[in-house]
């Protein structure tokens, strides 16, 4: 009777730590599709800079980030990629490849991912929302804060070799972005609704997709989901992102990043690589 009570226990503490991994990963993909859709009220950066700031404004600002003061430590990176929109800066990223110790360059330690994540866990309390996305195929874990539309990014890598990986974006603003550049030139030949096109509730998957794939992948029996956007329907179909990783004619496994029109019908009609 003990060792079965024991076994139970056991059991539901598995239950229950697979059951929050995964609301977790849910709540990320939550957060990021709330706050797409969120009026832009949040300006400032925890990086010190504004998305209503030009370029020149930028170019300013950067000069003084020689190193990135993160908690009380010094931390060497750059600035990866930074985007603007009507002028303005809309999202970036900060690589972090070292610290800076008594005037020297060293690399990252493990317990350098833990004093940055655990800064930015301090800067952005109070009203800020936080969820981690882990999963085993992905290099990195990923922290997320989001609060009304601004979205901020902690990528932790797997191996010391990676950086780890800042991303702050204006979510509404990058969204429109990619919507708008990735959009097809399809033009339907209905604008009324005949399949039900949607994400599943379980692992955001889009059905029509995934029967997409299994009749045009090279090698669909390797085929592995890694990330489903939310469904958007606009005026000539539904869209939504994907990222999977599958084999390629060669036998080894690459990661795709694709975003997939839909008509009304239900049909795969267009399918762009995003980057």
């Amino acid at each position: 009777m003990k060792k079965s009570f024991t076994i139970a226990l056991l059991s539901l503490g598995l239950t229950i730590a697979i059951s929050s991994c995964k609301s977790d990963n849910e709540k990320y993909r939550e957060m990021i599709s709330n706050a797409s859709v969120s009026p832009i009220t949040e300006l400032e950066t925890p990086d010190g800079f504004r998305f209503d700031m030009d370029e020149k404004g930028w170019a300013n600002a950067i000069t003084q980030h020689k190193y990135w003061l993160i908690g009380d430590r010094y931390y060497t990176g750059y600035i990866y990629k930074r985007d603007f929109f009507e002028g303005k800066l809309c999202s970036y990223e900060i690589w972090i490849r070292g610290r800076r110790e008594n005037n020297s360059n060293v690399s990252l330690t493990s317990s350098d991912i833990e004093y940055i994540v655990k800064s930015y866990k301090a800067k952005l309390k109070g009203d800020f929302k936080h969820a981690l996305h882990q999963e085993d195929y992905l290099p990195f874990d990923t922290h997320l804060w989001t609060k009304g539309n601004l979205a901020v990014e902690v990528l932790c890598p797997k191996e010391l070799r990676n950086p780890v990986i800042i991303k702050c974006s204006n979510q509404p603003v990058v969204i429109n972005i990619e919507n708008n550049d990735k959009s097809s030139t399809y033009t339907p030949s209905t604008t009324t609704p005949k399949a039900e096109v949607k994400n599943n509730k379980w692992n955001g998957g889009v059905k029509q997709v995934e029967d997409y794939l299994e009749n045009t992948l090279r090698n669909s029996d390797s085929y592995e989901s890694i990330e489903w956007s939310e469904v958007k329907q606009k005026d000539d179909g539904y869209y939504v992102r994907h990222k999977y990783r599958a084999k390629n004619g060669f036998g080894g496994y690459v990661v795709a990043n694709q975003l997939f029109h839909l008509d009304f019908s239900g049909n795969v009609v267009d399918v762009k690589d995003l980057y």
